[in-house]
């Protein structure tokens, strides 16, 4: 593998932290020793070349910092941070180059759930994965808590840690698919699509809740765990609204890399 040193710094920075922050989370996920090694190594080669960087690591820590970078470019689109974003992708995208192709293939799903649902005078309805078993209410929200991505109808709330999706009708019927990959572009029967990032933890647990705030969630699925370390999924929302008094929603979510939220109206 070979990197610019500008993207070997990159490398060092993202799996550095990733490290840190497995160690204090107890390491669930069993990538804290393949984080250091990534430090190790591309430090090493980094020290002596201030030119290009050559690195040899395995596939699967190869796969590891791709998703620790793709954590680092949501983080940095999130903070309005665009040349940190655009300095990580960078990275990752040099390394998919160079590697894509010898990385591990992970186990991807496919489900659907569709629910009506009543949400008054709520903002709209949430997606979470739970920090605890047992109770899967969402308290309310209000727009000062939303992590500000302006994209209309969707937004995250508490850096990731839920997806906000806002209603402006009493009820909306909603249908929510996990995919093993990216659909195809919307039709113009949709009036609104708009696209996010979301990074999806499963930490402690995999279970996906929608829930309305203020009341008890519903869980759908777990998110399979087996794609670890790709944990970052792209979300679209589609909305119609017309005359109706209940508007309709398409939410998707595949795994895929991160990058800015887009958005389409018709």
């Amino acid at each position: 593998m070979t990197l610019s040193a500008s993207q070997a710094d990159s490398v060092i920075m993202v799996a550095s932290e990733e490290a840190v922050v497995e160690a204090e989370r107890g390491d669930p996920r069993g990538v804290g020793d393949d984080c250091s090694a990534i430090r190790r190594a591309v430090r090493s080669q980094r020290r002596q070349k201030e030119g290009q960087v050559e690195v040899a690591l395995t596939a699967r820590q190869w796969d590891v910092a791709v998703a620790a970078i793709d954590w680092a470019v949501l983080r940095a689109v999130r903070d309005g941070e665009a040349e940190f974003a655009d300095a990580f992708t960078e990275a990752r995208d040099a390394v998919l180059a160079q590697a894509a192709e010898h990385l591990p293939v992970h186990i991807r799903q496919e489900v659907t759930a569709r629910h009506r649902l009543t949400v008054g005078d709520a903002y709209g309805y949430i997606l979470f994965q739970p920090s605890w078993r047992g109770s899967y209410g969402f308290g309310r929200i209000d727009e000062s808590m939303l992590d500000g991505y302006n994209t209309p109808f969707l937004d995250t709330i508490g850096v990731g840690k839920a997806v906000a999706v806002q209603v402006r009708t009493g009820e909306v019927d909603v249908e929510i698919r996990v995919l093993p990959a990216a659909p195809e572009a919307d039709d113009d029967s949709w009036e609104t699509t708009a696209e996010i990032t979301q990074q999806w933890t499963n930490f402690p647990y995999p279970e996906l809740v929608l829930a309305v705030p203020g009341n008890e969630g519903t869980v759908l699925w777990d998110l399979a765990t087996e794609l670890w370390p790709h944990i970052t999924y792209r979300m679209r929302l589609s909305v119609n609204s017309g005359n109706r008094d209940a508007e309709a929603h398409l939410v998707r979510m595949w795994p895929d890399h991160a990058a800015p939220p887009t958005v389409v109206q018709r």
